[in-house]
């Protein structure tokens, strides 16, 4: 059974407590700041309390919550196993599982998104999956943060390699339709060298018969 976590952090806009596992009934008592699914040219799907609860009513996804004063989601992480139709859903035994968050416009300079994704990526049982991350340039909020794609990319990038992830080349069609999009993933230490195989010609369309 899996143990929820909680954290509590002082920012500079106040107290914001970090909490795991979250239920769709505890999300009916908060509300979504404003700036969740704000975007330079693109509006997530996640921008409403339904699509949250939707994700955390799936058994086998966590949602990471950060929550300010006042019960309001300022930022979130997932993670889920792959939506059917996607390539990642090919993989078999199906233990690819896709991690995603955002912070809300405001507080994305808050850095709030590294302890949420210590807390959903490293827990023990990940060992036994392959956790993976597709970074769209599109989705980036390039305007408020004021990077380029590059700058962009290359802080994604170093977020994510201390906890243990690595790039792969991929020819996944929305991955590679801009040479700036990125695919990331993190292998269990108990994943055993067949799935590893199956997992690298996922990457290039390559299934088992």
């Amino acid at each position: 059974m899996p143990q929820r976590q909680t954290k509590r952090m002082d920012t500079p806009k106040g107290p914001v407590e970090l909490i795991t596992y979250v239920t769709p009934q505890e999300i009916e008592n908060w509300t979504l700041d404003k700036g969740i699914g704000q975007f330079s040219s693109y509006r997530s799907l996640l921008t409403s309390r339904e699509s949250l609860a939707n994700i955390a009513a799936i058994p086998e996804a966590n949602l990471c919550l950060a929550l300010a004063e006042g019960g309001k989601v300022v930022g979130f992480c997932v993670r889920r196993p792959p939506q059917p139709g996607e390539r990642w859903s090919e993989m078999h035994p199906p233990i690819l599982h896709e991690v995603f968050g955002e912070n809300a416009r405001g507080w994305r300079d808050i850095k709030l998104m590294k302890p949420m994704l210590q807390m959903v990526v490293l827990e023990p049982d990940n060992e036994d999956r392959i956790i993976y991350i597709v970074g769209y340039s599109w989705h980036w909020d390039l305007d408020y943060t004021k990077k380029d794609v590059h700058a962009y990319r290359d802080t994604i990038i170093h977020l994510l390699q201390p906890l243990g992830f690595r790039q792969y080349p991929t020819n996944e069609p929305n991955v590679s339709l801009r040479s700036e999009n990125l695919f990331m993933a993190r292998i269990g230490e108990r994943i055993e060298k067949p799935i590893k195989k199956r997992f690298t010609n996922l990457l290039f369309g390559i299934t088992d018969d």
